[in-house]
């Protein structure tokens, strides 16, 4: 769904025709005679989403609801879900509360990538239990900022091959 698609869903569902056809003739009214015209409808939209709720007739079996997961983007991965969040908000947001969004994301994908490293970690611990990951995550981190080429070697014949891609 595009981003203002969610906001016209809920005028949909939560808006009759004739506040639509209301809100659709203001650019054309003059703002000195109908000046209480925007809070009218308004109050019109509160007062039929109020009779929906009273009701329970709201095209949703069992009434309104303030969200539907079973119907909803929402996953299990809390990273997923932020940016799914972000990419139905991002154009609301100031310049600030966007800023923070971004580092909220940002820790998510950091927090990601970090449980992936320590994933790949435990395969290689558990392919040879012979090495040691504090001195493989040093290697990482010191040096010229990667893997040398013995740590390449030693990858490769853990995966039964050699550092130029042959079969032993």
């Amino acid at each position: 769904m595009e981003d203002n698609d969610y906001v016209l869903a809920f005028d949909h569902f939560y808006t009759t025709n004739h506040i639509q056809i209301l809100k659709s003739l203001l650019p054309f009214m003059d703002n000195d005679s109908f000046s209480m015209l925007p809070a009218l409808i308004k109050y019109m939209e509160l007062e039929y989403t109020l009779s929906l709720i009273n009701k329970g007739r709201s095209g949703f079996s069992g009434g309104i609801r303030a969200s539907s997961t079973s119907d909803s983007k929402l996953g299990s991965n809390p990273a997923e879900n932020m940016e799914n969040i972000y990419k139905a908000i991002h154009k609301y947001l100031a310049p600030n509360e966007e800023k923070s969004f971004s580092q909220i994301l940002s820790a998510f994908k950091t927090m990601k990538n970090v449980r992936e490293m320590q994933q790949m970690m435990e395969l290689f611990q558990s392919m040879n239990p012979d090495m040691d990951p504090g001195a493989m995550m040093e290697n990482f981190a010191s040096g010229n900022g990667g893997i040398n080429g013995m740590d390449i070697s030693e990858i490769m014949n853990m995966f039964g091959g050699t550092a130029n891609g042959s079969k032993k």
